[in-house]
């Protein structure tokens, strides 16, 4: 399943990144192109009333986005998969490969290289990410909200 989400939705893409749920930024003047067989398999959220009742479409009302999460959540709860977890990159939504330590270690402060043991880049942008306390609080979080 894909979750695309429009222009004012940046946050909630970013949110579902997170998760791992595959979840393209629409920008501006875009919009969810001809239905091929993957886009059927998909849900556009947005902020358009305009764009209401069209199939597929779901229409966010909050500005707030957290409060966006629980209006969502009956569409993404069941396809989240704890498993999947921090797996794609928030900014370009691309999955995120496993590399060794050494290969991070010019791109990452010495205190984050010399305390983990685990990390991930992005292959697109080459962002590195590893399990910090953000991480241990946004699995609290999941837990929380899969309750």
């Amino acid at each position: 399943m894909i979750f695309m989400c429009d222009v004012m939705l940046g946050k909630l893409a970013r949110f579902f990144r997170m998760l791992g749920l595959d979840a393209p930024y629409i920008r501006q003047g875009e919009g969810p192109g001809p239905a091929s067989k993957e886009e059927a398999q998909s849900l556009f959220f947005t902020k358009s009333n305009a764009k209401a009742g069209r199939p597929g479409t779901v229409v966010v009302h909050s500005n707030d986005p957290q409060e966006q999460i629980v209006e969502i959540r009956e569409y993404i709860e069941p396809y989240i998969n704890r498993a999947a977890f921090m797996t794609r990159c928030i900014e370009c939504n691309v999955l995120l490969a496993k590399v060794s330590k050494e290969v991070v270690e010019p791109f990452v402060p010495e205190y984050i290289y010399h305390h983990h043991n685990e990390f991930r880049t992005c292959p697109s942008c080459h962002k590195v990410y590893w399990e910090g306390s953000h991480a241990d609080e946004m699995h609290l979080w999941l837990r929380e909200f899969l309750q």
